[in-house]
C-alpha cells in the first residue's frame, strides 16, 4: 500500500527585524508583525484602522493575535534603504516625511490629533502606490509638534551622519520653532524607550543641551 506523504509546511521566514518586533512572511500576501517583548496588538490595530479610515496609508490589519498582528504584505523598500542606495534623494525623502506628518495631524484622535511617535525613514515603506507608514505601537493622541520633534530627535541621534543630515533637511519643511519648544518632551519620550543604547541616550541629551 502506498501511503501518501504529508505535505510539508514551509518554515516561516523573518524578512525584517527591529528593536521591538520582527516581520515574518506568512505567505499569500500576509506578514506577522511579532512582538519581541510584548505589546498591545488590539490597540495598535485600532489605531491603524482609524488612520486608514481617514485615508492615511497603513497596512491592512488581517488578524489580531496575542503575539502580534497579521498584516497585508507591502512590497517595497523602506525609505532608509532607498536613501542608502540613492542618497541624493534625501531632500525629497525629508519633504515626504514632513508631508506624512501634516496629513496625519489632521486626523482627530482621543480628543486631540493623531501622533505616530516613531515616524522616521525606517518606518516608511515605498510601495508602488506611494509611501506606507508602519509600526504604530507608540501612536496616541497629542500635540503635533511633539511628533515632529520626536522624528527630529530619532533621526539626529540614531541615524549616524546621514541621519543628522536628514534631520536638518526635515526641519526645513516643518515649524522649527514649534518643534524646538516640544524638544524637551520629545527627549523625555525618547529616553523612556528601553531599547535605546547608552550611546544613543548620550546623543539625545547632547541634542537637548545644544538647544
Amino acid at each position: 500500500m502506498i501511503v501518501p506523504r504529508k505535505r510539508q509546511t514551509p518554515p516561516m521566514r523573518v524578512i525584517a527585524t527591529g528593536r521591538a518586533s520582527e516581520i515574518v512572511d506568512l505567505g499569500d500576501g500576509r506578514v506577522l508583525r511579532r512582538f519581541k517583548r510584548g505589546g498591545d496588538a488590539g490597540r495598535e490595530a485600532a489605531v491603524m484602522e482609524h488612520a486608514r479610515a481617514f485615508g492615511f496609508a497603513v497596512p491592512r490589519v488581517l488578524d489580531v493575535l496575542p503575539e502580534g498582528l497579521v498584516l497585508e504584505r507591502i512590497d517595497g523598500p523602506t525609505l532608509v534603504a532607498d536613501l542608502q542606495r540613492r542618497p541624493w534623494r534625501a531632500p525629497r525623502g525629508a519633504a515626504m516625511i514632513a508631508g506624512l506628518h501634516a496629513q496625519l495631524h489632521r486626523i482627530a484622535f482621543e480628543g486631540q490629533w493623531l501622533l505616530h511617535l516613531d515616524l522616521h525613514p525606517e518606518n516608511v515603506l515605498l510601495s508602488r502606490d506611494g509611501p506606507v507608514v508602519i509600526d504604530w505601537a507608540n501612536a496616541r493622541g497629542g500635540d503635533p509638534p511633539l511628533d515632529v520633534a520626536l522624528t527630529w530627535v530619532i533621526c539626529a541621534t540614531s541615524g549616524g551622519r546621514p541621519g543628522r543630515a536628514f534631520a536638518q533637511l526635515f526641519l526645513r519643511h516643518v515649524d522649527r520653532a514649534a518643534a524646538r519648544r516640544a524638544l524637551p518632551d520629545a527627549v523625555a519620550l525618547r529616553l523612556a524607550d528601553p531599547n535605546l543604547s547608552e550611546a544613543e541616550r548620550a546623543r539625545v541629551r547632547r541634542l537637548l543641551r545644544g538647544y
